[in-house]
Parts: C-alpha cells; sequence; structure tokens
C-alpha cells in the first residue's frame, strides 16, 4: 500500500486483501478509549478516509475507530481495464466483508461493532445483510445512501432525469491541479463544497489529491471511476433488497429547506428505504445538503454515537 490517507500519526494503515487480488487500504485510528465499542467508516465515492480525518477524530474518543479507502480511491488500488466488473457495486460489499472479518479479529469477540457512512459506503452494507447473508453490526448510521427509487417509485422519474448529469460531471472532473490553492480554486465553484466546515476542507485538500508524476498534484480517485460507479447507481436493486436488512438502521437525509432548488429525489426516497427497513428509521440532516459530513462534523458524529447508544 502506498502513500496512505490518513497519516501514521493518525492511525495505523494496513492492506486487506479482498476479491479480485485487491488490497484495500485500511486504517485504525490511534486514540481509542480502551474496551470501547468498534465502529467502522465508510465515505462517499470521489472521496477517500483521510477526507474525513476532522469527523474520525470527533468519534475516536467514544469508539474503536476503523476506516478504509474504498477501491479506486485514495491509497487502494484504482484500475481502469475491467471497470464494469471491478466497480460493480457488489465488489464493494465483498471488500467491506474482508474488512469487517480483520476488524472483528482486532477488536475481540463480544464487543460491539457499529456501522456508520457517507453516501456510496452504505450501499455495500445493505448488500453485505441482504446478498451475502452477513449482519456483522450492531447498528448502521448511514449519511444519505444513494440507493435509488424502483420503477414505479414517485422519485424515479427525478432519478432518471439527475443522474445521468452528475454521471456526466464526475466524468469531467478536473483530475491535475498544479497546486494545492488551485484545488481549492476549482472546488469553490461547487456550491456543495462552498459549505465545508473549515476542518473539513483542509481535510479535504491535504488528501483528495496526491504529486502526480508529471509535477503538480491529481486526484486519488480518478473522474471515470468516480463516474462509473455513479453510472451503476440507479439500477442496482438496493432499494427492494433494503427490505433483508434486520440490522437496525438509521438513515440521514438532506433539509429539503436549504436551497430547495437543489433537491430532487433523495429525501423523499431515504423515507422510502427507511420504511422498506424491519429496523429502519429517517431522520432529517438541519441544514445540511447531501454532503452533510462535511458541513456539520459535529452534528453527524452526534447522531453516530446517538444511534449507537440507542436500545
Amino acid at each position: 500500500m502506498e502513500n496512505p490517507t490518513l497519516p501514521p500519526t493518525f492511525a495505523d494503515a494496513f492492506a486487506v486483501p479482498s476479491t479480485g487480488n485487491f488490497h484495500i487500504a485500511t486504517y485504525r485510528v490511534l486514540a481509542a478509549p480502551v474496551g470501547a465499542p468498534g465502529l467502522l467508516f465508510a465515505h462517499a465515492n470521489g472521496f477517500n478516509a483521510g477526507c474525513y480525518q476532522p469527523f474520525l477524530a470527533r468519534l475516536a474518543g467514544h469508539f474503536q475507530v476503523f476506516a478504509y479507502d474504498a477501491r479506486g480511491h485514495g491509497a487502494s488500488p484504482a484500475p481502469l481495464d475491467n471497470m464494469d466488473h471491478d466497480y460493480a457495486i457488489i465488489r464493494f460489499a465483498e471488500d467491506l466483508e474482508a474488512i469487517v472479518t480483520h476488524v472483528r479479529g482486532s477488536i475481540g469477540p463480544g464487543v460491539p461493532l457499529h456501522f456508520a457512512s457517507h453516501s456510496l459506503g452504505g450501499l455495500a452494507a445493505v448488500l453485505l445483510e441482504a446478498e451475502r447473508g452477513r449482519a456483522p453490526f450492531d447498528s448502521l448510521t448511514m449519511f444519505e445512501p444513494p440507493i435509488h427509487p424502483p420503477d414505479g417509485h414517485p422519485e424515479r422519474a427525478a432519478i432518471e432525469a439527475h443522474s445521468p448529469r452528475f454521471i456526466r460531471w464526475a466524468a469531467r472532473r478536473r483530475s491535475h491541479f498544479p497546486d494545492r490553492a488551485a484545488l481549492r480554486d476549482e472546488v469553490a465553484t461547487i456550491l456543495t463544497y462552498r459549505r465545508f466546515a473549515d476542518d473539513m476542507m483542509a481535510a479535504y485538500l491535504d488528501a483528495a489529491v496526491a504529486p502526480a508524476s508529471g509535477g503538480g498534484l491529481e486526484l486519488r480517485c480518478p473522474g471515470v471511476v468516480e463516474a462509473a460507479i455513479y453510472a451503476n447507481c440507479p439500477d442496482s436493486g438496493i432499494f427492494e433488497l433494503a427490505a433483508k436488512v434486520a440490522t437496525r438502521a438509521r438513515i440521514y437525509a438532506t433539509d429539503p429547506t436549504v436551497e430547495p432548488e437543489q433537491h430532487s429525489w433523495a429525501p423523499a426516497t431515504m423515507a422510502s428505504i427507511a420504511r422498506n427497513m424491519p429496523n429502519g428509521e429517517c431522520r432529517t440532516m438541519p441544514g445540511c445538503l447531501h454532503l452533510m459530513v462535511q458541513e456539520d462534523p459535529d452534528a453527524c458524529a452526534a447522531a453516530i454515537l446517538d444511534h449507537a447508544q440507542s436500545v
């Protein structure tokens, strides 16, 4: 594993072998209370574990915190030769299964293990339980997972209009920057990125890019990979599979009163997903858009702790 996204002073880094000879960059945050429950965090598409360092630090006083760079992101491999296979959503569930096995061995038997995710990461947890038959977590806290509504759902037309535009945007993302300031100027043009808390923006600017071979900086998740993953979401069938997820689950949705023109399908669909789960509930993250963990890391960290401690 090269160039881990979390610094060695903050987390131990190791590689977990998964399917297809992928080795997933995984991290254990160093500051953790003795005997604390475990927490495994999965990041959003286009980001990596290092982008969430200040958020993970907020959680490390309460949990043994683990995180990872999903395939195609950060210090994990990002091959481009067989993208339909390598970035199918089920591959992310296979990776999560391998990581869970390692984490469980690390924290020991009988210690509670919770899961939290931002956007993409939640899909792996749903498939892990619904498709692969493993339910290793005591709770699931998911910040607006991109689980798309099926045909016949009231929000299906909205996602069919939205999804192609977003896929094209990801595919055209600028990948190379002469310096950190240029990256900062670029993300300042994106509404949702302008809403980042200061410490989360600093973490993003540090972790989202790596030195490029020809000089300057390049994104650690290629735009073509980000786009391919988005393209696999609309017809994944995960909405229907959510009915098989019996683990206590809480989904947080965008606040529809914030920038109303930005919303289409997501808030209503999150409520539908939660209703489809035997032990699911949906809540709104007040004052936040989709990148809610970056916007209000305090509230999102508190939400994970609250759900983990609920009975």
